[in-house]
């Protein structure tokens, strides 16, 4: 009988194919528990520039946290974030950039919180080719261990005796749904059609978006009520927020009236309780060590090859990775996300969530008695963007 010898090499050669091969790799300490490395590497066919740092929580006195320009809210670059003065005891190591954000108002688009208060409640999307149609973030816990997961807000509005459940915030007002607008929301304005009716909460007693704090009251008053067929939409206030009801969900809201008592509590899932922070991005690309995307493959945005940005961590939670792709540059074009989440996954990722992109993915790092962070990639507009967050490490002595 004919064997065919070729068919082990063969496959040998395929699997070679199906992985990332390095060309060429730089190793730096940035510390005894933090390490940069710049990778030029044949992925799906296609040589990428890509810069990981990799974290050792384990390390001692080794933290990481998010950091937002201030005064909220504004834009700048993560060198100069990276380069700012420290509390005293404190290095900062490296930093990656992270929330996407709106252009207009240059505030961050999802949810940033710390110490179990809201810095921003952003958005969500009810489409699945947007990035944050799934809910997700990347946090560190008391015990010091990273986590990238979904989760869920459960947020209530009630007066009286009745509760009224949001089925959203911030988003667009689909038929029989109730939702939230605050300051965060990317306009002013709530934008619904006529065929609503809405409510406008003033005067709280308590911060809102940012500063509630996670299953507390906040208390106002109704200072305004548009009707059902008012064209204008309504205004969102600073020191309040709005309710948006559609279908049978507006009979709930129509017990309101000017003056009446409105409490609003925003509450979490009671794994991310315990969380030092948790800065919200999306899509997830890798999830218990499998490639499995929450967002659409056939979105523009995801099919196109474009500079990437990610965080992801170990089985253990104890090792974090920073990790971008350069893009839109000769020798450097860039990934598509499905391209990008394989190439986490077979270096090791275990959880890893995309963060925002583009002429954003900047990753910058402070070599070993060097006093000041340097850009370590490539930006694709051949200089920083600035940017609304960064992910940082840093150290404490």
């Amino acid at each position: 009988m004919y064997k065919n010898k070729t068919g082990p090499f063969l496959f040998i050669f395929v699997l070679l194919l199906a992985f990332p091969v390095e060309s060429s790799a730089k190793t730096t300490a940035l510390s005894n528990g933090v390490n940069w490395k710049n990778v030029y590497t044949k992925v799906n066919g296609t040589y990428q520039s890509i810069d990981i740092m990799g974290i050792d929580l384990t390390k001692r006195g080794h933290s990481i946290s998010y950091y937002l320009p201030a005064p909220y809210y504004r834009l700048d670059r993560v060198s100069a974030l990276s380069n700012r003065k420290m509390p005293a005891g404190q290095r900062q190591l490296g930093a990656i950039n992270a929330s996407f954000f709106h252009f207009a108002s240059k505030e961050p688009a999802y949810l940033l919180a710390k110490d179990n208060k809201l810095d921003n409640l952003g958005a969500v999307s009810n489409k699945h080719t947007d990035y944050m149609y799934v809910p997700a973030a990347f946090g560190v816990m008391r015990n010091g261990a990273a986590v990238i997961d979904r989760f869920q807000l459960r947020i209530t509005a009630s007066f009286e005796e009745t509760a009224l459940p949001m089925t959203g915030y911030n988003e667009s007002r689909e038929k029989d749904e109730l939702i939230l607008y605050t300051r965060s929301m990317k306009f002013n304005h709530t934008r619904t059609n006529p065929y609503g009716y809405e409510v406008t909460v003033s005067g709280l007693d308590q911060p809102l978006d940012p500063g509630a704090e996670f299953g507390r009251e906040v208390t106002g008053k109704v200072s305004a009520i548009r009707k059902y067929g008012e064209r204008s939409s309504s205004a969102i206030p600073k020191n309040g927020f709005v309710l948006s009801a559609h279908g049978e969900k507006t009979e709930l809201v129509k017990q309101l009236r000017l003056g009446d008592s409105v409490s609003l509590t925003i509450d979490l899932d009671e794994k991310w309780k315990d969380s030092r922070f948790m800065l919200a991005s999306g899509p997830l690309l890798v999830q218990k060590g499998k490639v499995n995307m929450t967002m659409a493959e056939t979105s523009p945005n995801a099919k196109s090859r474009a500079p990437r940005s990610a965080v992801m961590v170990d089985q253990s939670g104890r090792k974090v990775y920073f990790v971008t792709v350069d893009g839109r540059q000769k020798g450097r074009p860039g990934m598509t996300l499905k391209e990008f989440a394989q190439y986490l996954q077979s270096v090791g990722g275990y959880q890893a969530l995309n963060l925002d992109g583009g002429g954003s993915t900047t990753m910058a790092g402070r070599a070993i008695g060097s006093s000041k962070s340097k850009v370590l990639n490539r930006p694709s507009d051949g200089r920083e963007r600035a940017v609304s967050a960064i992910l940082e490490v840093f150290q404490s002595k």
